[in-house]
């Protein structure tokens, strides 16, 4: 059973450097993911399921803020960068 495993993640690993996604962000997340989904619960835990405590400090607006900045804000300097370039006849 290993070594099918070992082949998927091979195959996986493969196509992640094939599009070029960039490895650092990957291992990150899975480094860091367990740990956020631990005090998430742990969160949602105290304030019996009450969600906003998640948006309710000025730190959790600011970070939720960044967040979508840095998804957003490289999409629109793509659209931009496009825009900005000559048309070549």
């Amino acid at each position: 059973m290993a070594a099918e495993e070992d082949l998927a993640l091979g195959v996986v690993g493969y196509l992640l450097r094939k599009c070029e996604v960039p490895m650092a962000p990957l291992i990150l997340g899975f480094v860091l993911g367990d740990l956020m989904e631990q005090n998430l619960r742990r969160a949602l835990s105290i304030t019996n399921g009450e969600l906003g405590i998640l948006v309710e400090s000025p730190i959790s607006i600011g970070l939720w803020v960044g967040a979508a900045a840095m998804v957003v804000v490289p999409q629109l300097l793509r659209l931009r960068a496009r825009s900005q370039r000559p048309a070549v006849a």
